[in-house]
């Protein structure tokens, strides 16, 4: 049997939200000597590998397994990313890379929709648009309103899961791999928030395979995306004037377009300003009207809009139980992990039923990113 891998180790602990010295005060080691561990200067006993096992809530063949392909900087699509610690960033790509591992177990058993976001040009704004558009006529979708945008990234070969504990900033985080997966924010997200969530991580998929993203350029060119599949350009010009009542914006006009497009009037002035049907008076005073009425970060229709439930990793596990025979424990097992640690990932209830949220970041901890 092979050796323990000290990167195991290291994705393990990172999953958990510890620190070497957290580890250490829990074994009894100290952060130099598991530092040592985990880089392979120091061997792993069986006493040692024992408590490790216990500790961190995974199978000997996960710290003994090489990873042939782990998640690298380039994968994870997250805000501000070049300008957030390091911390945090390690941290979310280890539940990254067990969100993976959790995908490659339902890929193994499931025929799960092909993966069909087609590579787009992001060196202008032009071409950001020709490639949004391309994306609705390979999904079949038109040039009218996306009725669900999770089911649209699911249907395109994506994995869509609500995300716990992420800092408020945050709308969604993605991870490009064989199966990208994309992570919403649980908690304080608008349906038209996510939907852009989705939409935007969508582009850097399409836009930005194996580029470091989370500058300002990466997050405006996805956000360019975003807004032109949500709101094609024929299609929302034609409608546009709905917003304005001579020279001024018609709020109640405004609401009609949030409310059959499914992004908010943030997102609504946004995407005018960007085609030229509001001018920059009108785009400012949009802004500051939004501010003073306490819609800045949610709208007055939002709580009557229903929020999107993405369905492919709850139905997955529910298929591979009920018609395959293999429960929640067992693909823990697969994922060479102990059932709690799938049960952390998946945010199962205290009734066991699976909540579909994914705890990512841990409560307290940030990552800094632009509101949509």
């Amino acid at each position: 049997m092979s050796s323990v891998q000290g990167s195991n180790i290291r994705l393990a602990r990172l999953f958990h939200g510890l620190s070497l010295s957290e580890l250490g005060e829990r074994l009894g080691r100290s952060k130099q000597f598991l530092s040592r561990v985990e880089t392979g200067a120091e061997p792993v006993s069986d006493v040692l590998e024992t408590a490790l096992l216990d500790e961190l809530g995974v199978l000997p063949e996960f710290l003994r397994d090489v990873e042939a392909t782990p998640l690298s900087e380039e994968q994870c699509h997250f805000r501000k990313q070049l300008t957030t610690k390091v911390a945090l960033r390690q941290y979310a790509r280890a539940r990254g890379e067990m969100l993976k591992r959790l995908v490659d177990v339902l890929d193994a058993h499931l025929e799960l929709p092909a993966y069909k976001v087609a590579e787009a040009d992001p060196t202008s704004d032009e071409a950001i648009e020709r490639g949004a558009e391309r994306c609705r006529l390979d999904w079949g979708l038109g040039w009218g309103p996306i009725s669900n945008a999770t089911r649209v990234a699911e249907n395109a070969g994506a994995i869509v899961m609500r995300v716990a504990g992420m800092a408020g900033e945050i709308d969604a985080v993605s991870f490009a791999t064989t199966r990208p997966v994309i992570a919403l924010n649980a908690v304080g997200r608008s349906a038209c928030r996510a939907r852009f969530g989705v939409a935007h991580e969508l582009g850097h998929f399409a836009l930005h395979t194996g580029v470091l993203t989370g500058d300002r350029l990466t997050e405006t060119q996805a956000n360019r995306f975003a807004s032109a599949l949500l709101l094609p350009r024929s299609s929302f010009m034609a409608e546009c004037h709905v917003a304005l009542r001579r020279s001024r914006l018609s709020w109640e006009g405004m609401s009609e377009l949030k409310r059959r497009w499914g992004v908010s009037k943030a997102a609504i002035l946004y995407r005018g300003g960007q085609l030229g049907m509001f001018t920059a008076d009108q785009l400012r005073a949009g802004y500051v009207h939004l501010k003073r009425r306490g819609e800045a970060l949610e709208e007055h229709e939002d709580r009557d809009m229903p929020m999107e439930v993405p369905e492919v990793v709850s139905e997955g596990l529910t298929v591979l139980s009920r018609d395959l025979g293999i429960p929640v424990a067992a693909v823990a097992r697969q994922m060479h992990v102990k059932p709690q640690l799938l049960e952390d990932l998946l945010g199962v209830t205290a009734s066991g039923s699976i909540a579909n949220v994914v705890p990512l970041l841990r409560t307290g901890q940030a990552i800094s990113a632009p509101v949509h």
